[in-house]
């Protein structure tokens, strides 16, 4: 138990550096003063120190002498500015309580707390022998049974013992992710809790190898899983997330070279611009360029040029208008209810069968304005190494929570590759179609994205919209460097 003593000179907000120590109880003491009486004692004190001053003069002993002049100074304006009801005075107590599990904390806290008082011209006085007096003075029932120990202070003065900062950074709602270092009370965060006390969802975890990056994203995303029911999408590059999916009753997808995966990036799902529901062909027109710019950039080290740019938009935009699909969000189905291919029968709408990367390779060849993408493309289609999504798609969007397993795929440029068409695909099939469900995208060692330009705005656009889609992007990487010193992360505010 401590009583505090302090200087003429205090930085607003000094007490919080107190709290931090942890586990630490502060008890202020504020009793306003009678004007009148505060006056004369001042005019008292003031005719002291200006005799002793004198006299000090007369002797010739100057050692004193200038901390009289400042306390002269200082006495005749805060009369002056009391007389004139500009400010007022108050006779402050501040009480500490440290508590401790043993001798040894008591004792770390006590050179914490005599530190941090040094640094602020402050003391503390122990309460020896007086503990139980101490303890009755801290309890909230405004008696104060230590008296004669009260500092002065003015209003300005008063001000600077309010706490500025709160220690306990966390959301009133959301999941547990750890203890407060310093207060030791729990931390929650609430991804989905919105403005203005969180307006960006997003995560983003860095660290060196081992570090525990991986650890806090299974966690996190995990305990909303289970707390508030969200579904959640692994992008899996070392095959680290399989047991924590199958734990979580989720579905594994195997991404293998070779071996089609269930993913057709050309999927159509229905958009929403904040008023109307709508076929967003353009989105995916972009879509696909981005995709073909980062299999071109890497394969032919050069981005499209302007012929291939424009045969992209005819052919994808010919392959929609060819299955009658329009912005219109009835064009997507074929008829209400019937027979589909596996024999079953469903009651509702029946999705038309999209485009594929095949269908898209044919018309490009055909129309021989692209040779070189046209043959570059044919290692991507369906039995070839990389025809992985050439095909229809084949996962239900019922499911809530996915893990893309590319732990098989060593190459960079496959997992770049495979990661790119993923997330677009998540995009489309979850993100559009269950706008209200909450959902998290976790991408491991994203920093492969920003090694290429198209992914690494693909990137940021889902991060600019995961908000309006109640989608946080769960990221983690080692390298901080890649995103500090990208031109997207840049323009991106």
């Amino acid at each position: 138990m401590y009583l505090l003593y302090f200087q003429n000179k205090l930085g607003y907000g000094w007490l919080d550096d107190l709290v931090y120590i942890g586990d630490v109880n502060i008890s202020i003491k504020i009793e306003p003063t009678n004007n009148g009486v505060v006056i004369n004692q001042l005019t008292r004190k003031l005719v002291q120190n200006q005799s002793q001053y004198q006299t000090y003069m007369q002797q010739g002993n100057i050692a004193h002498t200038p901390e009289l002049e400042k306390s002269i100074v200082d006495l005749e304006e805060l009369r002056m500015l009391i007389q004139t009801n500009q400010d007022k005075l108050f006779l402050v107590t501040v009480f500490i309580t440290l508590n401790a599990k043993s001798l040894e904390e008591l004792n770390e806290k006590t050179l914490i707390l005599e530190s941090e008082l040094n640094k602020k011209t402050a003391m503390a006085r122990v309460l020896m022998f007086r503990q139980l007096e101490g303890m009755k003075t801290m309890l909230p029932f405004g008696d104060t049974p230590i008296p004669n120990y009260e500092r002065n202070m003015v209003a300005g003065g008063v001000a600077t013992l309010i706490p500025i900062s709160n220690p306990n950074l966390s959301h009133e709602t959301g999941v547990f992710i750890g203890r407060n270092m310093f207060t030791n009370a729990p931390v929650y965060i609430d991804t989905f809790i919105g403005p203005p006390s969180l307006p960006n969802p997003h995560v983003f975890i860095c660290g060196t190898s081992g570090g525990g990056k991986s650890v806090a994203l299974k966690t996190l995303t995990a305990r909303n899983v289970i707390t508030n029911g969200s579904g959640a999408f692994f992008i899996d590059v070392e095959g680290e997330y399989t047991n924590l999916c199958h734990k979580l009753g989720g579905k594994v997808i195997k991404v293998r070279q070779g071996e089609t995966t269930g993913i057709n990036p050309f999927e159509l799902e229905i958009d929403n611009d904040g008023k109307n529901d709508f076929i967003n062909i353009l989105d995916k027109v972009a879509e696909i360029r981005a995709l073909l710019a980062t299999i071109c950039r890497n394969y032919m080290g050069r981005t499209l040029n302007a012929t291939e740019i424009t045969e992209i938009e005819v052919i994808v935009n010919q392959l929609y208008t060819e299955r009658e699909i329009s912005s219109d969000v009835n064009s997507i189905y074929t008829k209400s209810g019937g027979k589909i291919d596996n024999g079953k029968y469903v009651i509702g709408k029946i999705k038309k069968k999209m485009p594929t990367l095949s269908d898209f390779q044919h018309k490009l060849k055909e129309r021989k304005n692209c040779p070189e993408l046209s043959q570059l493309l044919v290692t991507f289609l369906r039995g070839n190494s990389l025809g992985i999504f050439d095909c229809e798609s084949e996962i239900s969007s019922d499911e809530n929570i996915v893990s893309f397993d590319m732990s098989e795929i060593k190459d960079e440029f496959t997992k770049l590759y495979a990661s790119f068409v993923i997330l677009t695909w998540v995009w489309q099939k979850f993100v559009l179609k269950n706008k209200d469900k909450k959902k998290i995208i976790v991408c491991d060692e994203a920093w492969l994205f920003l090694k290429y330009q198209e992914s690494a705005e693909f990137l940021v656009n889902v991060a600019r919209r995961g908000r309006k889609y109640n989608i946080p992007l769960f990221i983690g990487s080692q390298f901080i460097d890649e995103f500090l010193n990208s031109e997207e992360r840049k323009n991106y505010n």
